[in-house]
Protein backbone atom coordinates (compact mmCIF):
# COMPACT_ATOMS: atom_id res chain seq x y z
CA UNK A 1 0.00 0.00 0.00
CA UNK A 2 1.23 3.37 -0.94
CA UNK A 3 2.03 5.74 2.42
CA UNK A 4 -0.69 7.47 2.39
CA UNK A 5 1.47 10.66 3.51
CA UNK A 6 1.91 11.39 0.29
CA UNK A 7 -1.56 12.40 -0.76
CA UNK A 8 -2.79 14.44 2.51
CA UNK A 9 -1.46 16.32 4.86
CA UNK A 10 -0.96 15.02 8.58
CA UNK A 11 -0.82 17.58 11.53
CA UNK A 12 0.30 17.40 14.63
CA UNK A 13 -1.53 18.05 17.90
CA UNK A 14 -1.21 18.12 21.81
CA UNK A 15 -3.25 15.71 23.47
CA UNK A 16 -5.66 17.66 26.24
CA UNK A 17 -6.72 14.65 27.58
CA UNK A 18 -10.58 15.67 27.78
CA UNK A 19 -12.73 12.20 27.89
CA UNK A 20 -13.48 12.91 23.92
CA UNK A 21 -10.18 12.60 22.96
CA UNK A 22 -9.20 9.76 25.62
CA UNK A 23 -11.87 7.89 23.60
CA UNK A 24 -10.75 8.90 20.32
CA UNK A 25 -7.22 7.22 21.10
CA UNK A 26 -8.80 3.75 22.18
CA UNK A 27 -10.35 4.03 19.03
CA UNK A 28 -7.39 4.18 17.13
CA UNK A 29 -5.65 1.76 19.03
CA UNK A 30 -8.72 -0.80 18.83
CA UNK A 31 -8.52 0.30 14.94
CA UNK A 32 -4.20 -0.40 14.74
CA UNK A 33 -5.08 -3.91 16.75
CA UNK A 34 -6.22 -5.84 13.65
CA UNK A 35 -3.52 -4.24 11.44
CA UNK A 36 -0.11 -4.47 13.77
CA UNK A 37 0.98 -7.66 15.49
CA UNK A 38 4.13 -5.72 17.30
CA UNK A 39 1.82 -3.18 18.89
CA UNK A 40 2.47 -2.30 22.64
CA UNK A 41 0.01 0.34 23.48
CA UNK A 42 -3.01 -0.94 23.79
CA UNK A 43 -6.61 0.18 24.45
CA UNK A 44 -6.31 -1.41 27.63
CA UNK A 45 -3.36 -0.01 28.56
CA UNK A 46 -4.58 3.38 28.11
CA UNK A 47 -7.24 2.82 30.12
CA UNK A 48 -4.96 1.27 32.55
CA UNK A 49 -2.32 4.40 32.15
CA UNK A 50 -5.21 7.37 32.68
CA UNK A 51 -7.78 5.36 35.41
CA UNK A 52 -4.80 3.67 37.34
CA UNK A 53 -1.38 5.08 37.11
CA UNK A 54 -2.23 8.45 36.93
CA UNK A 55 -5.70 8.25 38.45
CA UNK A 56 -3.58 10.94 40.89
CA UNK A 57 -3.35 13.27 38.66
CA UNK A 58 -5.90 16.36 37.76
CA UNK A 59 -7.32 15.48 34.17
CA UNK A 60 -6.07 19.32 33.22
CA UNK A 61 -2.29 18.36 34.41
CA UNK A 62 0.57 19.40 32.31
CA UNK A 63 1.42 16.02 32.26
CA UNK A 64 -0.40 14.62 30.12
CA UNK A 65 0.13 17.42 27.36
CA UNK A 66 3.92 16.87 28.21
CA UNK A 67 3.65 12.81 27.47
CA UNK A 68 1.15 12.29 24.87
CA UNK A 69 1.04 13.91 21.20
CA UNK A 70 -0.99 12.60 18.71
CA UNK A 71 -1.07 13.21 14.48
CA UNK A 72 -3.89 13.60 12.68
CA UNK A 73 -5.19 12.94 8.81
CA UNK A 74 -6.90 15.82 7.14
CA UNK A 75 -9.94 14.19 7.82
CA UNK A 76 -8.94 14.76 11.69
CA UNK A 77 -8.24 11.08 12.58
CA UNK A 78 -5.80 9.78 14.55
CA UNK A 79 -3.22 7.79 12.66
CA UNK A 80 -0.23 8.28 15.17
CA UNK A 81 0.43 7.83 18.93
CA UNK A 82 3.40 8.77 21.05
CA UNK A 83 2.67 8.29 24.80
CA UNK A 84 5.17 8.06 27.77
CA UNK A 85 3.98 5.71 30.26
CA UNK A 86 5.76 7.26 33.36
CA UNK A 87 6.87 10.69 32.26
CA UNK A 88 10.79 9.40 32.67
CA UNK A 89 12.55 7.99 29.50
CA UNK A 90 10.07 5.71 28.69
CA UNK A 91 7.88 7.06 24.83
CA UNK A 92 5.97 4.53 23.18
CA UNK A 93 5.59 5.00 19.41
CA UNK A 94 2.24 3.48 17.54
CA UNK A 95 1.53 4.50 14.08
CA UNK A 96 -1.43 2.30 11.65
CA UNK A 97 0.90 1.06 8.59
CA UNK A 98 -0.77 3.35 6.13
CA UNK A 99 1.17 6.15 7.89
CA UNK A 100 4.74 4.80 8.11
CA UNK A 101 6.05 7.81 6.69
CA UNK A 102 5.12 10.18 9.69
CA UNK A 103 7.82 8.23 11.01
CA UNK A 104 10.64 11.26 10.39
CA UNK A 105 7.74 13.85 11.82
CA UNK A 106 7.11 12.00 14.99
CA UNK A 107 10.92 11.28 15.49
CA UNK A 108 11.76 15.56 15.50
CA UNK A 109 9.03 15.95 17.91
CA UNK A 110 10.98 13.22 19.89
CA UNK A 111 13.83 14.81 19.60
CA UNK A 112 13.00 18.42 19.33
CA UNK A 113 10.55 18.65 21.92
CA UNK A 114 9.93 15.38 24.11
CA UNK A 115 13.64 14.99 24.72
CA UNK A 116 14.69 18.58 25.49
CA UNK A 117 14.27 17.80 29.44
CA UNK A 118 15.92 14.38 28.96
CA UNK A 119 19.30 12.61 28.53
CA UNK A 120 18.12 9.37 27.30
CA UNK A 121 15.61 7.99 25.04
CA UNK A 122 14.11 4.51 25.64
CA UNK A 123 11.49 2.64 23.50
CA UNK A 124 10.00 -1.31 23.42
CA UNK A 125 10.03 -3.21 20.44
CA UNK A 126 9.26 -6.58 19.79
CA UNK A 127 12.36 -8.71 19.42
CA UNK A 128 10.53 -9.80 15.59
CA UNK A 129 9.60 -6.65 14.99
CA UNK A 130 12.64 -6.06 12.19
CA UNK A 131 10.76 -2.74 10.43
CA UNK A 132 11.07 -0.62 13.44
CA UNK A 133 14.39 -1.56 14.64
CA UNK A 134 15.13 -0.42 11.46
CA UNK A 135 13.29 2.49 11.70
CA UNK A 136 15.56 2.79 15.12
CA UNK A 137 18.69 1.96 13.98
CA UNK A 138 18.29 4.69 11.45
CA UNK A 139 17.65 7.01 14.48
CA UNK A 140 20.51 6.40 16.62
CA UNK A 141 19.08 4.39 18.69
CA UNK A 142 20.72 0.55 19.66
CA UNK A 143 19.82 -2.66 21.46
CA UNK A 144 20.00 -1.99 25.39
CA UNK A 145 18.81 -5.13 27.10
CA UNK A 146 15.50 -7.69 27.14
CA UNK A 147 13.06 -5.71 29.19
CA UNK A 148 10.07 -7.52 29.15
CA UNK A 149 8.44 -11.67 28.20
CA UNK A 150 4.92 -11.63 26.99
CA UNK A 151 3.68 -14.73 27.14
CA UNK A 152 -0.20 -16.21 25.97
CA UNK A 153 -2.10 -19.12 26.98
CA UNK A 154 -4.45 -21.24 25.65
CA UNK A 155 -7.29 -21.76 28.32
CA UNK A 156 -9.02 -24.58 26.43
CA UNK A 157 -5.37 -26.69 27.02
CA UNK A 158 -5.36 -25.79 30.43
CA UNK A 159 -5.96 -27.51 33.82
CA UNK A 160 -7.03 -24.97 36.33
CA UNK A 161 -7.41 -27.20 39.01
CA UNK A 162 -5.67 -25.20 42.61
CA UNK A 163 -5.44 -26.19 46.04
CA UNK A 164 -4.61 -23.23 48.61
CA UNK A 165 -3.78 -23.71 52.03
CA UNK A 166 -6.36 -24.53 54.97
CA UNK A 167 -8.06 -21.40 55.91
CA UNK A 168 -7.54 -19.37 52.71
CA UNK A 169 -10.11 -18.74 50.05
CA UNK A 170 -10.55 -17.07 46.89
CA UNK A 171 -12.35 -13.84 46.30
CA UNK A 172 -13.84 -11.57 44.18
CA UNK A 173 -12.61 -8.36 45.69
CA UNK A 174 -16.42 -6.65 45.07
CA UNK A 175 -17.22 -9.67 48.05
CA UNK A 176 -15.45 -7.15 50.61
CA UNK A 177 -14.39 -4.19 49.14
CA UNK A 178 -11.93 -4.09 51.17
CA UNK A 179 -10.06 -1.16 50.02
CA UNK A 180 -7.67 -0.36 52.79
CA UNK A 181 -6.10 -3.75 53.02
CA UNK A 182 -6.23 -3.90 49.21
CA UNK A 183 -4.02 -1.19 49.37
CA UNK A 184 -1.66 -2.22 51.57
CA UNK A 185 -1.09 -5.79 49.51
CA UNK A 186 -0.19 -3.69 46.61
CA UNK A 187 2.12 -1.91 48.49
CA UNK A 188 3.93 -4.20 49.65
CA UNK A 189 3.81 -6.21 46.42
CA UNK A 190 5.50 -3.44 44.03
CA UNK A 191 7.35 -2.11 47.47
CA UNK A 192 5.11 0.73 46.03
CA UNK A 193 4.12 3.24 48.84
CA UNK A 194 2.73 6.09 47.24
CA UNK A 195 -0.32 3.92 45.70
CA UNK A 196 -3.55 4.92 47.21
CA UNK A 197 -7.15 4.14 47.49
CA UNK A 198 -7.28 6.77 44.74
CA UNK A 199 -5.46 4.37 42.32
CA UNK A 200 -7.84 1.71 43.05
CA UNK A 201 -10.99 3.88 42.71
CA UNK A 202 -9.49 4.88 39.67
CA UNK A 203 -8.74 1.60 37.91
CA UNK A 204 -11.99 0.17 39.33
CA UNK A 205 -13.96 3.01 37.77
CA UNK A 206 -12.12 1.89 33.56
CA UNK A 207 -14.52 1.23 31.57
CA UNK A 208 -13.14 -2.39 30.79
CA UNK A 209 -13.21 -3.75 34.76
CA UNK A 210 -14.59 -6.39 35.17
CA UNK A 211 -15.14 -6.87 38.76
CA UNK A 212 -16.04 -10.71 38.68
CA UNK A 213 -12.41 -10.75 37.26
CA UNK A 214 -10.56 -9.09 40.20
CA UNK A 215 -9.67 -11.63 42.45
CA UNK A 216 -8.27 -11.71 46.06
CA UNK A 217 -6.73 -14.42 48.31
CA UNK A 218 -7.73 -14.10 51.39
CA UNK A 219 -6.23 -15.32 54.68
CA UNK A 220 -7.87 -16.44 57.75
CA UNK A 221 -7.71 -13.57 59.27
CA UNK A 222 -8.86 -11.36 56.25
CA UNK A 223 -5.93 -10.26 55.44
CA UNK A 224 -5.71 -9.64 51.37
CA UNK A 225 -2.48 -12.01 50.42
CA UNK A 226 -2.29 -12.13 46.71
CA UNK A 227 -4.46 -10.61 43.53
CA UNK A 228 -4.74 -10.61 40.19
CA UNK A 229 -6.98 -8.18 37.83
CA UNK A 230 -8.02 -9.90 34.66
CA UNK A 231 -9.25 -8.02 31.18
CA UNK A 232 -11.45 -8.89 28.29
CA UNK A 233 -9.90 -7.18 25.31
CA UNK A 234 -12.43 -4.87 23.04
CA UNK A 235 -11.70 -5.75 20.11
CA UNK A 236 -11.92 -9.64 20.10
CA UNK A 237 -14.51 -11.77 22.67
CA UNK A 238 -12.31 -14.65 22.89
CA UNK A 239 -9.18 -12.63 24.35
CA UNK A 240 -8.36 -11.17 27.11
CA UNK A 241 -4.90 -10.31 29.48
CA UNK A 242 -4.16 -10.39 33.53
CA UNK A 243 -2.53 -7.20 34.82
CA UNK A 244 -1.13 -6.76 37.63
CA UNK A 245 -0.79 -9.50 39.49
CA UNK A 246 0.91 -9.50 42.82
CA UNK A 247 1.49 -10.96 46.05
CA UNK A 248 2.10 -9.79 49.91
CA UNK A 249 6.42 -10.02 50.56
CA UNK A 250 5.41 -12.06 53.33
CA UNK A 251 3.09 -14.55 51.80
CA UNK A 252 5.66 -15.21 48.35
CA UNK A 253 6.39 -18.83 47.30
CA UNK A 254 3.60 -20.49 48.61
CA UNK A 255 1.47 -20.83 45.67
CA UNK A 256 -1.09 -18.25 46.03
CA UNK A 257 -0.23 -16.18 42.69
CA UNK A 258 -0.45 -19.79 40.81
CA UNK A 259 -3.92 -20.22 42.40
CA UNK A 260 -5.41 -16.97 41.78
CA UNK A 261 -4.48 -16.77 38.09
CA UNK A 262 -5.86 -19.74 37.59
CA UNK A 263 -9.20 -19.05 39.41
CA UNK A 264 -9.14 -15.93 36.94
CA UNK A 265 -8.06 -18.32 33.98
CA UNK A 266 -11.34 -20.26 34.88
CA UNK A 267 -13.78 -17.46 35.08
CA UNK A 268 -12.60 -15.95 31.61
CA UNK A 269 -12.71 -19.52 29.98
CA UNK A 270 -16.28 -19.91 31.27
CA UNK A 271 -17.11 -16.42 29.79
CA UNK A 272 -15.99 -17.57 26.31
CA UNK A 273 -12.30 -16.19 26.46
CA UNK A 274 -9.73 -18.65 25.28
CA UNK A 275 -6.49 -16.66 24.89
CA UNK A 276 -4.93 -14.83 27.75
CA UNK A 277 -2.05 -12.68 27.18
CA UNK A 278 0.45 -12.24 30.65
CA UNK A 279 3.43 -9.47 30.48
CA UNK A 280 6.15 -9.59 33.05
CA UNK A 281 10.03 -8.46 33.11
CA UNK A 282 12.45 -10.41 31.63
CA UNK A 283 14.83 -12.98 33.18
CA UNK A 284 16.32 -12.95 36.11
CA UNK A 285 13.22 -11.50 37.67
CA UNK A 286 11.74 -14.57 39.78
CA UNK A 287 7.98 -14.04 38.52
CA UNK A 288 9.46 -15.80 35.16
CA UNK A 289 9.09 -19.06 36.94
CA UNK A 290 5.47 -18.86 38.18
CA UNK A 291 4.78 -17.67 34.30
CA UNK A 292 6.66 -20.61 33.07
CA UNK A 293 5.27 -23.24 34.75
CA UNK A 294 1.83 -22.32 34.02
CA UNK A 295 2.49 -23.69 30.67
CA UNK A 296 2.58 -20.79 27.60
CA UNK A 297 1.38 -21.29 24.06
CA UNK A 298 3.83 -18.52 22.88
CA UNK A 299 6.47 -16.46 23.94
CA UNK A 300 7.60 -12.70 23.00
CA UNK A 301 10.52 -10.59 23.88
CA UNK A 302 10.29 -7.03 24.52
CA UNK A 303 13.87 -5.44 24.05
CA UNK A 304 14.63 -1.65 24.73
CA UNK A 305 16.33 0.35 22.10
CA UNK A 306 17.76 3.24 23.47
CA UNK A 307 19.64 6.20 22.71
CA UNK A 308 21.47 9.48 24.75
CA UNK A 309 20.32 12.78 24.06
CA UNK A 310 22.53 15.07 22.59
Amino acid sequence: MRDKRRRMKITDHDYSNTDEEYHEICAFLNRLSAQDPFMHWESGRMNFWRHGVHANKAREAQFFRDNVHLWRSDAHEIVGLCISEYGKDDIFIEVLPAYRGIYADIFAWINNHWAATRTTIEIDVFSGDTEKIRLLEAQGFSFAYHFENKRTYDLERMDLGYTLEAGFSIQSFSESLDFARRVALVQSAFDNPAYTENNLRGLMASPDYVAAYDLVVVAPDKQQVAYCIGWPEQTADDKGYIEPVGTHAAFRRRGFAKAVIQECFARMRANGIRTVEIASRAEPAVANYLYDALSPQTKREVHKYAKAVD
